[in-house]
């Protein structure tokens, strides 16, 4: 080390004890003023947590201060070899009275000369702490990356061992990133020759541009089915979803061979299917939200009394409810609201008279379009309920033995009362508490019956706009 003085100010040679004390603490958190055989004399220290934490520590030797395995550093830096000035750093630990201990590196300087020995030393509990955040960090890693092997040993394994043809592109090149064994038996070709190429090499001219078309149509998440013939004229159909990873999407691709097996199999199911609609029991029909008909079954014009399909043909499904368009209403929103409709009853009119059923519904939703299937169910047959005859002539009874009590005028005001009871009652359950249809079957506005339902004290199970 070299020092440079100026020789014509001398007081650059002598420096205060208070001054020096000051500069040894700027440069360092702890400075300890130690006696030749290693006993604290003096501590100085940067903050108030620090002087908390050593202020017991003036009169006890260094040594007794610290843990065990730093009682050889201790040693170390307070034996100076000859003609040295100072000893390197070395790192500390000190025990503290919670439990916990103190880290701080200590660099010691001779001072024997002048009967002491100054230990300036620099608290690491701060780079302690990030040096366990890091190891932690450095655990987690780790581990997270375990996991990630485990998950990509199984993903490959079960890739490799699945019997359906898969293989994974771009969405946007369609460029072949991965294709299991099976879809290279399938395409007859080698996997090296195959990754890094476009998907259209395996199909015709012909089906290149409807393939790439299909591709670009499919959007995330959906699964879509394209049937379509490979370069060597087999017939295949294609199952593809796609997903997003790094900002980028990308699509998994199953092939399955179209056998005369297959093919005949998927027929003889919508076959089966069809008939089964076909001669379902309860009638059936297949409508637009405007209720345009699409699709009846025979029960449908059995039910109507009608010769053949011709005659409902691009017919509107109000034409056959009793109630119209007041009931189409109150299906199509049920459907919207709830995405199913059970057991509304209402009645279809036929050619020769008008029937009660039972209507259940449900709404598809297609991508371009949607559209409501009913099935609806004779009920004239069944028993019916006389809980409403009962109770009515029952009012009927109490209203005549009001005969002689009351003048004419309050009893009829009375049946009046009643009948408007039963009428809102009975308009209510039909429209499902629908208030504004049953403002329209009772041929009322919505005001006035609101306050027709108030003067009666009728409570419904809350409205539906």
């Amino acid at each position: 080390m070299e020092t440079v003085i100026d020789p014509q100010h001398a007081f650059s040679q002598h420096v205060s004890a208070e001054l020096t004390d000051a500069i040894l603490s700027l440069s360092s958190d702890i400075v300890l003023y130690l006696s030749p055989k290693g006993i604290i004399r003096k501590v100085i220290v940067q903050n108030r947590e620090l002087g908390r934490l050593v202020k017991n520590w003036v009169g006890k030797s260094w040594k007794s201060c610290v843990t065990t395995e730093s009682e050889l550093k201790i040693d170390q830096l307070l034996k100076f070899s000859n003609k040295s000035l100072k000893n390197d750093s070395r790192h500390v630990n000190h025990h503290l009275s919670d439990g916990g201990y103190l880290p701080v590196s200590y660099a010691t300087l001779n001072c024997e000369s002048e009967g002491f020995v100054v230990a300036v030393g620099q608290e690491l509990s701060q780079l302690t702490t990030l040096q366990k955040k890091l190891v932690s960090a450095q655990q987690t890693l780790e581990r997270d990356y375990v996991q990630l092997r485990h998950v990509e040993t199984r993903y490959r394994s079960l890739f490799n061992l699945v019997e359906t043809p898969v293989l994974v592109c771009k969405a946007e090149s369609t460029e072949i990133l991965e294709i299991n064994p099976a879809a290279i038996r399938l395409l007859n070709c080698d996997t090296n020759a195959v990754l890094g190429k476009k998907l259209d090499l395996f199909f015709g001219e012909d089906e290149k541009l409807k393939v790439n078309n299909f591709l670009r149509k499919t959007q995330l998440g959906k699964r879509n089915v394209f049937e379509t013939k490979l370069a060597n004229d087999k017939t295949i159909s294609i199952t593809l979803s796609s997903f997003r990873q790094e900002n980028e999407i990308y699509s998994l691709i199953q092939f399955q061979l179209e056998t005369e097996n297959t093919s005949e199999k998927r027929r003889s199911l919508e076959t089966s299917l069809q008939r089964a609609i076909g001669k379902s029991p309860d009638a059936l029909v297949i409508c637009d939200t405007n209720g345009e008909i699409s699709y009846i079954n025979e029960a449908f014009l059995e039910l109507t009394a009608l010769p053949n399909k011709d005659h409902v043909s691009g017919s509107n499904l109000m034409t056959w409810l009793a109630r119209g368009r007041v009931d189409f209403s109150i299906m199509r929103n049920t459907l919207q609201d709830s995405g199913v409709l059970k057991l509304f009853t209402t009645q279809i009119i036929g050619q020769a008279s008008s029937i009660e059923v039972e209507i259940s519904g449900i709404e598809l939703d297609h991508r371009t379009h949607k559209e409501m299937v009913f099935s609806l169910r004779n009920i004239s047959r069944r028993i019916k309920n006389e809980n409403t005859t009962g109770q009515l002539s029952r009012s009927a009874e109490q209203l005549s033995e009001l005969v002689g009590q009351l003048p004419l005028k309050n009893i009829v005001s009375e049946t009046t009362d009643l009948i408007e009871k039963l009428c809102i009652e009975a308009a209510l359950d039909l429209s499902l508490n629908n208030r504004v249809s049953a403002a329209e079957m009772l041929g009322l506005s919505r005001q006035s019956l609101y306050v027709k339902m108030k003067k009666l004290n009728i409570q419904d199970g809350g409205e539906r706009s």
